[in-house]
């Protein structure tokens, strides 16, 4: 059943995301409704198709679709140009034509790299997100944001290219390993620190239920991160904007790309994600006066979590190095739940003691 229907208000390409619980198997009845044409790959990985990419082709195949699979393994160093070329590659051994679609049935790794190859091959085909992870279906899956990874930078290649709509079955994360759930959630905490401040009161007294997977509230979390995300790819598509905007989406990721290429991806997305808004809520609590008492709401859940990473081989220069760059780097801080503004005055030494700040927790 769709709970929710949300718009990505993009004018005439908005597009739909369809959130619901055990919703996979009428996935070909929402592509034949949009139009979507009738020769469709499906990219998914090893982990993906084991838990959906049957129902998903039943389902396609149900509704006149042909339909085939590309298989790729699991994580995060799957988002690269060579495996961006492999796509590519069988996709022309299966002779597939400029009048196809693809599908990307997987979490933020096979959306990226299956959105970039769904925006190069033949010049771009009209794609399908149908995210199957906790961190996906609360915000990678939207706004059109595709690419991979570059040895000297995350994200360093990439295409703006939007989905023709998403579709989000909670039922999926299911056979998430606990892990993965967590570094959903650590993606989601970014959501009341931006915009909706009341979401972090209903984080902490539903904490149990979210890491349980209960669907009604997953639904009301992932509801919830999806209208405001929704919103600012609406104001500013293509993150042009420097104080206002998607940019404001970036809070805790300073740090936290920092820690998650320095871990040689051993830190999941959503984990480094988690380490990094405790970190920039120290260097918010110096820099903007955010408030302590709600750094330590934060740091209780994080708490709660009984999270034990091993970060003594990421040493706090290197992180320093890497956030600092060549110069002053853009942070998104808070002032408050629900008020954050873009800063690039921070200095070195705020981030050090933000980072001995999260090591301490």
């Amino acid at each position: 059943m769709i709970h929710h229907t949300i718009s990505v208000p993009l004018g005439e390409r908005a597009y739909p995301i369809y959130l619901g619980s055990d919703t996979l198997g009428e996935i070909g009845q929402y592509c034949a409704k949009h139009g979507i044409p009738k020769r469709v790959v499906v990219v998914a990985d090893r982990n993906s198709a084991r838990a959906a990419l049957r129902p998903a082709m039943k389902s396609l195949r149900a509704a006149g679709f042909d339909a085939a699979s590309i298989i790729i393994p699991p994580g995060e160093r799957q988002k690269s140009i060579a495996r961006a070329e492999a796509i590519h590659a069988a996709m022309l051994r299966l002779h597939v034509p400029r009048n196809a679609a693809l599908m990307a049935l997987g979490g933020g790794v096979v959306g990226d790299v299956a959105g970039f190859v769904a925006s190069t091959y033949r010049r771009g085909l009209p794609f399908v997100q149908c995210p199957t992870t906790l961190l996906s279906q609360v915000d990678s899956s939207i706004g059109g944001k595709n690419g991979v990874n570059h040895p000297l930078s995350k994200n360093a290649i990439g295409t703006f290219h939007q989905p023709v709509f998403v579709f989000s079955d909670v039922a999926l994360l299911r056979t998430l390993p606990r892990r993965e759930v967590i570094a959903g959630l650590g993606e989601t905490l970014k959501y009341p620190i931006v915009a909706d401040p009341p979401l972090l009161e209903f984080i902490e007294q539903r904490l149990d239920s979210l890491l349980g997977l209960e669907t009604e509230a997953v639904l009301e979390v992932a509801s919830r991160c999806l209208r405001v995300k929704a919103g600012l790819v609406g104001e500013d598509e293509q993150e042009r904007l420097t104080d206002r905007g998607r940019v404001f989406l970036n809070v805790g990721h300073a740090v936290g790309h920092a820690l998650e290429t320095l871990s040689h991806y051993a830190l999941r997305h959503g984990e480094a994600v988690l380490l990094g808004i405790l970190a920039e809520g120290w260097i918010a609590v110096q820099h903007e006066g955010f408030p302590h008492t709600e750094l330590d709401r934060l740091v209780h859940l994080y708490k709660r979590l009984n999270l034990h990473y091993r970060l003594s081989r990421i040493r706090d220069g290197a992180v320093i190095k890497s956030v600092m760059g060549r110069g002053h780097a853009r942070f998104v801080l808070p002032r408050s739940l629900g008020d954050v503004r873009v800063v690039s005055d921070v200095t070195e030494k705020e981030v050090a003691d933000g980072l001995r700040f999260m090591r301490s927790v």
